[in-house]
């Protein structure tokens, strides 16, 4: 079975988003992002998104240049939706998985292939956490707490154990941690 691997930016305060459901906590660290997105890049062949984080994922990562923003444009991605009329052409290898989101990463699981990143929204992702799905917590943990916002473990209803597999801190105060699911 493809390991589903959850690759996220959270506050210390596990948010994903901020109140307005922002991302300006974010602390810029090009060495991180390399490393890091490198290491994701070497194991994940497949990118799963939300209908709502599909359009402005889609409209940076086409405009942007680099290893990373090639391995984006080129790498088959899922997106999933409950409107069968989203639009997906006009980023390379995007594919609409219309209906239950939580059974098409199911079935994605199952299938062929290296392993399954989830990049978000926050919804999509949090939907995969409550059902169990998430192999692998690759989190980068910035340095600032926020106080409220979203959070993908806001749907799980019950205590789970994760295991630290790998944790690295960088000077910019973020740390890069990868949990597995006990």
């Amino acid at each position: 079975m493809r390991p589903l691997i959850v690759f996220s930016d959270v506050t210390l305060d596990g948010f994903m988003a901020g109140p307005a459901n922002d991302l300006d906590f974010l602390v810029d660290d090009a060495r991180l992002e390399e490393e890091f997105t490198g290491r994701l890049r070497a194991v994940a062949d497949t990118i799963v998104f939300g209908r709502s984080s599909f359009a402005p994922s889609a409209a940076y990562w086409m405009a942007a240049e680099g290893e990373l923003a090639g391995w984006m444009n080129t790498t088959p991605k899922v997106i999933l939706s409950t409107d069968h009329t989203v639009d997906v052409s006009a980023w390379t290898n995007a594919t609409l998985a219309a209906g239950d989101g939580v059974e098409q990463v199911r079935r994605l699981k199952e299938s062929d292939g290296g392993g399954i990143v989830a990049f978000g929204g926050v919804r999509t992702v949090g939907s995969l956490v409550a059902a169990g799905l998430v192999d692998e917590y690759w989190l980068k943990i910035n340095p600032v707490v926020v106080g409220r916002g979203s959070s993908m473990f806001a749907g799980i209803g019950e205590r789970r154990a994760l295991t630290l597999r790998d944790a690295t801190t960088y000077p910019s105060g973020t740390i890069a941690a990868i949990y597995t699911a006990s």
